[in-house]
């Protein structure tokens, strides 16, 4: 097979399968066996094909990329989100990574999304995206959104692709492989400058710093009542989120129902929905 065939081979696959073919034991192990043989450390452009990204040009970085590589990457989560926008919406990817949400905002409709992310190497990433996605109205604030103004402190974690504000409760013992200073903004701040409209959907995910996030939003929360996206990292940060956008006027439920409801399950990673009452 060629190179770009190689690239394009997940293509092949009916996009439904490729949640569940992982679960098959033989397929899953040749699956696994041909990606770490042809496609393990490979970087290429790749047209995501089914999905609520279906469209997007996107920079594969495998192995880091192998759930966007496939249309699988929080399937679920990105259609709510999808499903969310209305045509002509204003929304923000706080936390945005390497842009995936971005994308799935601009390909639903919206007129205005902007990217929050402080960290360099994830900055690059989104730069390569909005240059291959021109006719989507993308742009990256390289900033990182909280509580307050100014500059921050920012723990670079050992999966150098991943990082959170110093001042984030989740994983406080996790060991750093660096610390950057970063520019610090609030929602707020940023409304009142003028530099963005004021977005009608929110996605945070923030590593542990989402209370800091609302905090700095809640002029616009209270005003332009926005739809939140909320990944909260631990028990203590969802109740204090839910909390906190409630005293607000927002109704908020978990978006992974049936995990909530398995009451023997230590708390993971979830997603809070808050849409104002």
């Amino acid at each position: 097979m060629t190179s770009r065939a190689l690239e394009r081979s997940v293509n092949l696959i009916p996009w439904q399968a490729r949640h569940w073919i992982k679960h098959i034991p033989l397929v899953a192990g040749a699956q696994r066996l041909f990606f770490r043989t042809f496609l393990s450390g490979r970087e290429f452009l790749h047209i995501i094909n089914a999905g609520p990204a279906k469209g997007l040009v996107y920079p594969i970085s495998l192995p880091f990329d192998k759930a966007i590589w496939t249309g699988t990457y929080e399937t679920e989560l990105a259609k709510a989100v999808a499903n969310s926008v209305n045509h002509g919406d204003v929304c923000y990817d706080i936390g945005a990574y390497r842009g995936f949400f971005s994308g799935v905002f601009g390909l639903a409709g919206a007129s205005h999304v902007v990217a929050f992310e402080p960290f360099p190497e994830n900055c690059a990433q989104l730069q390569r995206l909005f240059a291959n996605n021109p006719g989507l109205p993308l742009t990256f604030e390289q900033v990182a959104v909280g509580s307050e103004n100014g500059i921050a402190a920012f723990n670079v974690m050992p999966d150098s692709s991943m990082g959170k504000l110093a001042s984030s409760s989740f994983q406080p013992d996790q060991p750093t492989s660096g610390v950057l200073k970063v520019p610090l903004k609030t929602i707020d701040r940023v409304i009142s400058e003028g530099s963005h409209p004021s977005p009608q959907v929110m996605k945070i995910d923030v590593e542990g710093a989402e209370v800091e996030v609302l905090l700095g939003a809640k002029k616009t929360l209270q005003t332009n009542r926005p739809i939140l996206f909320i990944e909260a990292h631990s028990e203590a940060l969802a109740k204090e989120c839910t909390r906190l956008v409630e005293g607000l006027g927002y109704v908020v439920r978990f978006f992974e129902r049936q995990a909530i409801k398995e009451q023997n399950l230590p708390f993971q990673v979830c997603h809070l929905v808050a849409r104002p009452q």
